[in-house]
């Protein structure tokens, strides 16, 4: 990502209030949202889901529309156990390779599987590879949606193996208001879930969801912008509204 982007996502992320433009949740809240983007897929996102379970974490999971249709019985179950749904594209496409109302008419179209499969949409988007163009946040922002990408990339999608992405919790651990990016469609993420979930404990932090986030954000009237030391290294920039 050029610098210039760097910078002006970052300006955005403290200009504007947290129920529209959230890089990370509010440090004061020793939670940490995480996040789980291309699924669902049948051979790991059970696994996740078995996992998140047994540890009595509620996650958010992004979901690929096409994926999403092709297995309805794991967006139900993803839902039915609690976990927040959101909106990841219905193809999945390069950014570059699609505009703002390309963008928004596959948001539609994955409207309509995740009304179909669960009864509601979702108003939360992450687009692929996070990245954004200020034209399609407009276009996001009309359609009554809200993007969210994340602060903590886990590099489940790069690493060779679950060692190395242990090594980079273990290396920065988590903290409060942490935004988690991982894959339910890869097999790295359950290798290391139960190691991320405990060591967060034993730093007294607990999980909630980016949906939960911002809803208590909005009842509490917490529409502040955030603050330049809560933006320091976090190279996406989510926004989301409820």
């Amino acid at each position: 990502m050029a610098i210039w982007r760097q910078v002006v996502r970052q300006i955005m992320a403290q200009v504007l209030p947290r129920r529209l433009f959230m890089v990370a949740g509010p440090r004061r809240s020793r939670e940490v949202a995480l996040t789980f983007d291309d699924g669902p897929d049948p051979k790991y996102t059970p696994k996740l889901l078995d996992l998140l379970a047994e540890h009595q974490v509620r996650a958010t999971f992004f979901v690929i529309g096409q994926n999403a249709e092709r297995h309805p019985e794991l967006v139900r179950r993803i839902a039915f156990e609690g976990h927040a749904l959101g909106h990841h594209t219905f193809y999945h496409m390069v950014p570059d390779k699609i505009g703002a109302q390309e963008l928004i008419g596959e948001v539609r179209q994955t409207d309509r599987v995740l009304k179909a499969i669960v009864g509601e949409s979702s108003q939360l988007f992450r687009p692929p590879f996070g990245k954004i163009t200020f034209s399609k946040i407009i276009a996001l922002w009309r359609a009554r949606r809200g993007v969210v990408l994340w602060n903590r990339d886990s590099g489940d999608y790069y690493c060779d193996s679950s060692d190395e992405v242990r090594a980079r919790f273990e290396s920065r651990p988590l903290r409060g208001g942490d935004l988690v990016l991982l894959h339910d469609d890869r097999p790295h993420a359950a290798e290391v879930l139960a190691h991320v979930i405990k060591s967060a404990r034993s730093r007294g932090l607990t999980f909630i969801t980016v949906h939960e986030w911002i809803r208590r954000l909005r009842s509490e009237g917490a529409f502040v912008k955030s603050t330049p030391g809560e933006q320091q290294g976090q190279p996406a920039i989510p926004l989301a509204r409820d």
